[in-house]
């Protein structure tokens, strides 16, 4: 089994401003950034194949309502 922090990506467009970063870490977990022609944000986390993506650009986003939820779900794991 692979450990820790295994890879940060972290690409640019033509202007020199940050369009993706992608961390890979443990056996198969990893976390995207990507921005949107729009201009916003898109979280995207997973194992492997399989995750979920969330807006991510404004206050009571997407991926702030799935935090709280989780957040809400298990308080043994809620980091301030």
């Amino acid at each position: 089994m692979r450990d820790g922090i295994r890879e940060a990506d972290v690409q640019t467009d033509a202007n020199g401003v940050i369009a993706n970063v992608r961390l890979v870490f443990g056996p198969h977990h990893f976390v995207e950034l990507h921005r949107r022609e729009d201009g916003g944000v898109d979280f995207v986390m997973g194992t492997t194949h399989h995750g979920f993506l969330a807006a991510a650009s404004i206050v009571d986003s997407q991926l702030e309502r799935i935090i709280n939820e989780v957040r809400e779900a298990h308080p043994d794991l809620t980091a301030d």
